[in-house]
């Protein structure tokens, strides 16, 4: 199907943020980290009720938090027309040296690069971080991608981070946007894109 054959058809992605992970709170971006007891059943719980044969593809982030999830979920539906795919374009955001830190440590060491990221994170990465402006690039080629394929409802298995800044790509919001988004553990969120 071409782009064009899709027009009438809206992309609807329903994106869900993993769960809690063994890292607690922290900045949690290409560190890897296991999903708890808990987390998992938080991802459990949001889909109990959601059939993946409402879906056209299951995409999830490589992470493992997000992957071993996705794995599990599409094993137990036993779908046949419905398949997982993994895309590192959808990772979580690089915190690079802040990595799997909490706020406190890095309080401790980059109190002022802290400061100065949340004030204007498209000036200020963390040190050899992603530049937020990059982010928000990877994630805008995923959705050109899925704006001219023929998947009209996608799940994505993926991170906050990434929710975010596809909340601001959908509403045409600044990078700096996403950070008055709010994605909790577990938790679905629906986005819409009108293809022309």
């Amino acid at each position: 199907m071409t782009p064009q054959g899709n027009s009438r058809h809206p992309l609807i992605i329903d994106a869900l943020r993993h769960g809690e992970t063994i890292k607690g709170q922290c900045y949690l971006g290409r560190t890897d980290a296991e999903l708890t007891d808990h987390g998992w059943c938080q991802m459990e719980d949001t889909l109990q009720d959601i059939s993946i044969s409402d879906y056209d593809v299951v995409i999830t982030s490589p992470l493992v938090r997000c992957k071993a999830f996705a794995e599990r979920w599409v094993e137990l539906q036993a779908s046949d027309t419905v398949f997982l795919t993994t895309d590192s374009l959808i990772k979580e955001y690089d915190f690079g040296l802040w990595d799997g830190m909490t706020a406190a440590d890095i309080m401790m060491h980059w109190a002022d690069e802290l400061a100065a990221f949340w004030r204007s994170p498209e000036q200020y990465p963390p040190p050899e971080g992603e530049l937020i402006t990059e982010f928000f690039q990877r994630l805008q080629v995923f959705l050109n991608a899925q704006l001219v394929s023929e998947n009209h409802r996608v799940l994505l298995i993926t991170h906050g981070g990434v929710i975010k800044a596809l909340t601001c790509l959908n509403k045409s919001k600044p990078t700096s946007g996403m950070f008055f988004v709010e994605v909790r553990h577990g938790e679905l969120h629906r986005l819409v894109w009108q293809r022309t």
